[in-house]
């Protein structure tokens, strides 16, 4: 029978929202379908609790004290000859380099990070095709790897759940943020933004969902304010929840692929106001048509376009409506799930290339004992080991 295994990184966050709908909204079929959660079990991470639509569901827990080589056949017992590979991270990709497996290879690349593009260009001897979702990350693929396996990208937009949006009049909060507190998302901003929007319109509140290692530091900064509400980490249709009853997203990230939680905010017609960052805003966000796009940091600009939509029913409605019908068309979830199988279904794997490298620390090689390796990792001699 033939299979298709996705595999993600055990942390619930945008990448477990996209994979997550691509199975909700897989087409039924004979295809048996699996999905491996890659634990490391040193990351401090929330992890993913629910029941994806798929027939196996795995977490694959390991150590990165281990030799790679050991993680690897132990990740290798889940695979069979008949499994197409969907990768997402690195672990599975290291997995077939170093046990020379053969099987059909997808690989989605999920932003604009140094991360990825060098995962897929490392691993191009062995990936058969390159999945970009934003039109950013597609040319900088075409840029970044050899121009013979240029014919192996496509760029396809993922599903998105459809979303009942609440009216107006009846949505409770004014500003929303979803997301890690981390620098990348931008939280470091938000205390300036809502100070100055706040001195505006004094009567604001804002609703932020989330956690991280920003958490204790914004807490902080928000601490004397009441109208201010930490929500913590939520699953997904409490998050939707929190969009159906925002009137405003703020996402000032700095980079990103193509961010999920702003196609959502746009299917609930929450209007998102957004970092004017490369990859996947342009996708999204025509300037005060279907949002607000912004420079990086501008806090000035940031709060005036919150403002300015806080103040104007009429163009935040507008506005409201024309995300959620871009958003629509865009991201339609049978439609889109269905092609991303398809073109999974259709590859032709040729003859891969493999490195003859060690990959990771000199101390991966076939013949070292796990436990061996494991102890002297832990003593923390070299970086290098």
């Amino acid at each position: 029978m033939k299979e298709i295994i996705y595999f993600i990184p055990d942390v619930d966050a945008g990448v477990t929202s996209i994979v997550r709908n691509l199975l909700k909204f897989r087409p039924q079929s004979n295809i048996h379908y699996k999905v491996i959660f890659t634990r490391q079990i040193e990351r401090d991470s929330v992890y993913i609790e629910d029941q994806f639509n798929v027939d196996e569901q795995i977490v694959f827990s390991y150590s990165k004290y281990e030799n790679l080589y050991a993680v690897v056949k132990r990740l290798n017992k889940h695979v069979s000859k008949a499994s197409v590979l969907v990768a997402n991270d690195g672990l599975e990709l290291r997995m077939v380099q170093l046990l020379k497996l053969p099987n059909p290879l997808v690989y989605i690349i999920h932003g604009d990070f140094k991360y990825y593009y060098g995962l897929v260009n490392q691993n191009q001897g062995i990936i058969d095709q390159y999945i970009a979702y934003s039109k950013f990350t597609e040319d900088q693929l075409y840029s970044k790897i050899d121009s013979c396996n240029h014919s192996k990208i496509k760029m396809l937009y993922y599903p998105v759940p459809e979303t009942n949006s609440l009216p107006d009049e009846d949505k409770p909060t004014d500003l929303l943020f979803v997301g890690s507190f981390n620098e990348r998302k931008g939280v470091q901003f938000l205390f300036k933004i809502y100070k100055t929007i706040q001195a505006k319109l004094a009567n604001v509140n804002f609703v932020l969902v989330g956690s991280g290692e920003m958490d204790a530091e914004l807490k902080s900064q928000f601490s004397l304010e009441p109208k201010v509400v930490f929500k913590g980490q939520l699953n997904n249709s409490e998050v939707i929840q929190e969009m159906q009853n925002a009137k405003v997203l703020l996402f000032p990230s700095l980079s990103e692929g193509l961010p999920n939680v702003v196609v959502e905010s746009m299917k609930a017609k929450c209007v998102p106001v957004c970092s004017d960052i490369a990859s996947g805003i342009p996708d999204l966000i025509d300037d005060e048509i279907t949002g607000y796009r912004v420079p990086i940091g501008d806090i000035t600009l940031f709060s005036t376009a919150t403002i300015d939509l806080l103040q104007d029913k009429e163009k935040r409605n507008t506005i409201a409506e024309n995300g959620f019908n871009k958003a629509y068309r865009m991201f339609n979830p049978l439609t889109n799930a269905e092609h991303y199988e398809d073109l999974i279904l259709k590859i032709e794997p040729k003859e891969k290339l493999f490195l003859n490298q060690t990959l990771g620390g000199v101390l991966n090689q076939k013949y070292m004992p796990n436990a061996l390796v494991t102890l002297i990792r832990k003593l923390n001699l070299s970086p290098k080991l």
